[in-house]
């Protein structure tokens, strides 16, 4: 790509015959448990702790200090005191996009490419209500410059067809459907 020559969305892996073998097994394994019956109370409690788990830790990336009580509170509906209320309200977003995922995934049965505007529409969801905590708009592309670290991201104006680039090539390189 143009003015982007570390960026090629091509394949630099590969797996040896040992590494399908052993993907083979997990595929089993993940079958064999997928189709163990559980009791609902044991599903509900798995389904709960990897919700807890998984906002916890995906919020605590970008620096929320919740404990995994904290998060275990706002997922069973509890408010935090107001001193937290932004980062209860980061938690509880991505709990709601876990929930959506859910629903749409399990429930409705729906499968979606991985999309530029599928990744808006969950920044939106999971960016929502924060204010002034939050350096951006919620489901927009950022419209300035950047640096994490000692990198610098791309100019801002590269950013759709960047992502669009990566979405092409999730969907080429995984083989999911196009819609």
């Amino acid at each position: 790509m143009e003015g982007f020559p570390h960026l090629s969305f091509t394949r630099r892996w590969g797996l040896s015959e040992k590494a399908l073998y052993q993907l083979g097994e997990c595929d089993a394994m993940v079958r064999s448990i997928s189709n163990t019956p559980l009791r609902p109370k044991e599903r509900k409690s798995l389904m709960s702790m990897a919700f807890i788990k998984g906002a916890q830790a995906t919020t605590a990336i970008e620096g929320n200090t919740l404990s995994q009580k904290e998060v275990e509170r706002i997922y069973e509906g509890e408010a935090l005191p107001p001193s937290r209320e932004y980062l209860q309200i980061e938690v509880k977003n991505v709990l709601d996009a876990f929930n959506h995922l859910r629903k749409e995934v399990i429930h409705n049965s729906k499968e979606s490419s991985i999309t530029p505007d599928l990744i808006r529409d969950f920044h939106h969801m999971v960016s929502k209500d924060l204010g002034k905590h939050l350096d951006a708009i919620p489901g927009k592309w950022r419209e300035d410059g950047r640096q994490v670290g000692p990198y610098l991201t791309p100019e801002h104006r590269y950013i759709p067809e960047l992502i669009g680039k990566l979405c092409e090539w999730i969907r080429e390189e995984f083989h999911f459907h196009k819609e």
